[in-house]
């Protein structure tokens, strides 16, 4: 069963912060950051309220269930990286598209990453679906 603490983790993450920079904007000490992340105390409802302002679905974090009701913040390394990769999967093989799209192509690779910060980013897949399309 997934606990509070790897909730918060995969939240961090999604967010594309590390673990210090993530403490700053929640207004904690790193300490305390590792402590939320390894299920040794649990966040107070300051530091909930904190997180919710840079974009964490508090709700998923405390209930697994994601939030329908609010926008989340995107990570932005993600979204470039996505963006990149499609614009050169498209130049690499001389196709065009409507930019319609272009960006659902865009939202469809930076999907499949979002919710798994640790997964491996393949480019060369994006690379050869482009192709194959």
């Amino acid at each position: 069963m997934v606990e509070i603490f790897e909730r918060l983790r995969s939240e961090r993450k999604r967010l594309g912060f590390n673990q210090t920079d993530f403490a700053e904007k929640a207004g904690v000490g790193l300490g305390s950051q590792v402590r939320y992340e390894s299920g040794e105390r649990l966040p107070d409802a300051g530091y909930l309220a904190a997180i919710d302002t840079i974009g964490a679905d508090v709700q998923y974090i405390l209930s697994g269930v994601r939030s329908n009701t609010i926008v989340r913040m995107p990570n932005r390394e993600l979204l470039a990286w996505s963006i990149a990769v499609v614009e050169e999967a498209l130049i690499a093989t001389k196709r065009t598209t409507t930019p319609e799209k272009k960006a659902n192509i865009i939202l469809a690779v930076y999907t499949a990453y979002q919710d798994d910060a640790e997964k491996p980013r393949d480019k060369d897949l994006i690379m050869h679906l482009i192709r194959a399309a």
